[in-house]
């Protein structure tokens, strides 16, 4: 570097700026791309954070709800159980009312299977000539045997009783499959919530490694820029000792031309011929006269 020209240091110069002009420009460029992945990750934070919000107050609603289920089912398993015990006091009301002992349920499903049998089989003409007898005998039973209990005022009652806690089990349970849908749906948007969260956050984990490797190579650009400008620093110096040193080297130069022109000029001086006004200034400031 020493034995360069100052034409030399000044290519190298030049070409040292355009090179920190390179790195400049990247670092720019990465700076610009570092501000932007920050905004992005803060707000996919930011609606992380809603997200996560959003699927506790699901949850919450959820469990609410689920408490409201358990509420309901355990209402429904009361009027069941109620209910049952009002059809057991019926059928021992009836067994009680009928001699045989026979109650209209069992009628009714005896009915029930001669007329499944009558629709569903193929029978001989005397097989279902003896089916219809069965069938109008057990009809006439079960409506004189209907007939007699509607007359009997504590049968009616429990009837009735049955009658309500039929329907209000009935609502219970539309009300249990109501709330169980409801907190389905709130478990379901709950789910949707956590799933959308988990996918913000490896979004979030892609732009931070990417984050990380633009800060590194920033940073690279950066240290190299700094280089450039210190390596372009150094050849200033270098040329400005350079141009110091010529200049030093062209007044010498200038002052040996002078002193020996001096030296020419005192020569006639001694010698008695006329020197010019601007020649005896010149042997004055060499010291000569």
């Amino acid at each position: 570097m020493e034995e360069l020209k100052i034409a030399e240091l000044e290519d190298r110069k030049k070409e040292l700026k355009k090179k920190m002009e390179e790195a400049k420009n990247l670092r720019d460029i990465l700076n610009k791309k570092l501000s932007e992945l920050r905004k992005k990750n803060n707000e996919l934070k930011d609606e992380l954070k809603r997200k996560k919000k959003e699927a506790s107050l699901h949850k919450k609603m959820r469990d609410e709800i689920n408490k409201e289920v358990a509420m309901a089912k355990k209402r429904r398993e009361e009027l069941n159980k109620q209910y049952g015990e009002i059809r057991d006091k019926l059928g021992e009301l009836q067994k009680k009312f009928f001699s045989d002992g026979v109650s209209l349920d069992v009628l009714y499903k005896k009915r029930d299977a001669l007329e499944f049998k009558q629709m569903t089989r193929a029978l001989k003409r005397k097989e279902e000539e003896e089916l219809i007898e069965k069938l109008a005998s057990i009809n006439k039973e079960i409506m004189e045997r209907e007939n007699a209990l509607r007359n009997n005022q504590e049968f009616k009652k429990y009837l009735e009783m049955e009658k309500e806690l039929k329907e209000e089990s009935d609502k219970e349970h539309e009300r249990v499959r109501e709330l169980a849908g409801r907190a389905q749906a709130e478990h379901e948007k709950m789910l949707q919530c956590l799933s959308e969260a988990r996918e913000i956050l490896n979004e979030i984990k892609k732009i931070e490694e990417e984050y990380i490797i633009t800060k590194i190579n920033a940073d690279k650009a950066h240290n190299e820029f700094l280089n450039y400008l210190n390596s372009i620093k150094g050849i200033e110096k270098m040329i400005e000792g350079k141009e110091e040193k010529e200049k030093g080297k062209k007044i010498e130069k200038e002052k040996d031309v002078l002193i020996k022109k001096a030296e020419e000029l005192y020569d006639k001086f001694k010698k008695g011929e006329k020197l010019s006004t601007e020649d005896l200034l010149l042997l004055q400031r060499v010291g000569l006269i």
